[in-house]
């Protein structure tokens, strides 16, 4: 049964993050896609029934958010490595947070190949090359995660220009009222 198709049963156990998670309120793994969400990565908006009462501010980095979303004890989806994948090319995510939090929660083969992904469509992103530099140099088996396409948009026409033109899929940012 692949990773992805698992029944969940989160758990926090040896998870300092997820403890925090819980002990802010926020319910596993469900309020972590909201929350990102809310942070602008509405490229993945689906249908999410409504949260009573609704998430407010959580005082929760975008590393640490990101991190949660890979937890092991929760079985991330695909569209959860997804998520966190954009939220830690935010440009207020510090690669020495993502690195030391990959390792403490023990998901840092996920983390190194979202990095490797984003060094490979992003080679003058300096973020991309720190991380990767942060990181255990662990081995990574890319079958258990989504293809690295999924981390990007792609177009082959773009202002009437024929070409492969791709951009690392990041939160959006709130637009001004």
């Amino acid at each position: 049964m692949s990773m992805f198709a698992q029944q969940k049963q989160p758990t926090t156990a040896d998870s300092s993050l997820l403890e925090k998670a819980r002990r802010l309120g926020l319910s596993l793994p469900l309020d972590l896609e909201r929350l990102a969400l809310q942070r602008g990565c509405d490229y993945y908006q689906r249908d999410l029934s409504p949260r009573i009462p609704p998430l407010g501010e959580v005082p929760l980095s975008n590393a640490e958010l990101a991190i949660a979303l890979m937890a092991p004890s929760l079985r991330p989806t695909a569209r959860e490595i997804r998520l966190a994948a954009a939220l830690l090319g935010a440009p207020d995510v510090p690669p020495n947070e993502v690195a030391g939090l990959a390792v403490e929660e023990d998901c840092a083969e996920v983390v190194r190949y979202i990095a490797h992904c984003g060094y490979k469509f992003e080679p003058l992103n300096s973020f991309w090359q720190k991380l990767l530099d942060l990181l255990p140099d662990v081995s990574i088996d890319a079958t258990k995660f989504p293809h690295p396409t999924r981390f990007v948009e792609m177009t082959g026409i773009d202002r009437g220009k024929v070409g492969l033109a791709t951009r690392w899929i990041r939160p959006r940012q709130a637009l001004a009222a």
